[in-house]
């Protein structure tokens, strides 16, 4: 009966998410026509020729010359679907375990699937893509769906020509079928390598060799003829060559310092709900991941963004392993986590902490001390 009554719980969580992303992409995409959320998406090849990102865009703009439907609207009917579908199928996913308070109180995580509640500028964003592929995958697997290795190949490509962003996620698609697969060790990874890094990279050198600007000189007047005024370029700014990330970094500096807070306080979490319940994350997949993390925060100034998607699939592995019986104990540490995790923000972009006055003061003294004396000293 608890099992039962956590799960409409759980339903009822996912729902209001859903809820919360599709209104969010409405109101950016539709009413607002914000130029760097419907921008990106927007990306495509029609406007000057094969560039990063511009798969998605490219048969949006197709579609749109097709029905005479208005880019905005097209996008949100396939964000609407895609949104839909992943909260259905999360749901799906969760639903047959035994789940407790402590599956709930990672479901709430402000790092992972919880800062939309917290920060609504990563809605509507690509990585949505990512998700959906990936808990794919990992319902396969449950179900001992046999899926050809040149499928996850396919999916990998797929993935990179909608966001470059994916190939330093890989390490999560090698995890799940390193650890689900039952083959023998050395021909799990002599496939991983073959059929996941190898292709990967090869699509990643691929993209940044011939590859063009994802701005040209018709970007703003072929969507116009397109029926969408562009009215400042943003992402398309962004990545000119000539854009400089690191006086970004210089200018806010204590405020991604602080990012370490909210990792610190995400891998907390995980690593009492996977204590808890005995799931065991290999150390070798963590540094493997950060590694391959690494060009991406050095290149890319939205930090909030990259490790609220690492939480996000983290948590897709781990909600999705056997847990253990629900008790007294566990139950007040997942209270005592989902009181205390509502109490902190992760942003997007420059300020990785924040909380309410007294906790910030508190946590930040020690902050300040560091950044002054090893930052300014």
């Amino acid at each position: 009966m608890k099992t039962k009554i956590i799960n409409y719980l759980i339903g009822l969580l996912l729902a209001i998410y859903c809820y919360v992303y599709l209104q969010n992409t409405y109101l950016q995409l539709v009413v607002n026509k914000n130029d760097w959320h419907l921008g990106e998406w927007l990306i495509n090849y029609q406007d000057g020729g094969f560039k990063r990102r511009g798969l998605l865009g490219s048969l949006f703009v197709f579609i749109n010359e097709l029905t005479g439907v208005h880019l905005a609207n097209i996008v949100f009917i396939f964000l609407f679907i895609i949104y839909t579908l992943f909260f259905i199928l999360l749901i799906k996913f969760i639903w047959p375990n035994k789940n407790t308070l402590l599956t709930i109180s990672l479901l709430l995580l402000p790092a992972g699937l919880g800062m939309v509640l917290k920060d609504h500028t990563i809605i509507p964003k690509k990585e949505i893509i990512f998700f959906l592929f990936y808990l794919l995958y990992l319902l396969c697997l449950r179900s001992k769906m046999v899926v050809k290795d040149y499928v996850i190949t396919l999916f990998i490509l797929i993935a990179l020509l909608i966001h470059e962003a994916a190939f330093f996620y890989l390490p999560f698609v090698s995890l799940a079928y390193f650890i689900k697969n039952s083959e023998p060790t050395t021909h799990k990874i002599k496939k991983i390598f073959l059929y996941q890094i190898l292709p990967a990279t090869l699509m990643m050198l691929f993209l940044y060799k011939f590859g063009i600007s994802i701005k040209t000189e018709n970007t703003v007047s072929f969507f116009k003829d397109h029926g969408y005024l562009l009215k400042e370029l943003n992402i398309y700014d962004y990545y000119q060559s000539d854009f400089d990330v690191s006086s970004i970094y210089k200018t806010y500096l204590y405020g991604y310092v602080t990012y370490s807070i909210s990792i610190f306080l995400g891998a907390l979490t995980v690593f009492i709900y996977c204590k808890l319940n005995k799931i065991k994350i290999s150390p070798v997949f963590l540094i493997v991941q950060v590694i391959f993390l690494i060009p991406l925060f050095i290149k890319g100034f939205d930090w909030g963004r990259w490790i609220n998607i690492f939480f996000s699939l983290l948590t897709l592995f781990i909600i999705g392993e056997k847990q253990l019986v629900s008790s007294l104990k566990k139950d007040g540490i997942a209270v005592l986590l989902m009181i205390f995790n509502s109490f902190w923000t992760m942003m997007a972009f420059y300020q990785g902490f924040s909380s309410f006055t007294l906790l910030d003061v508190l946590i930040k003294k020690v902050y300040y001390f560091l950044y002054f004396n090893l930052f300014r000293g």
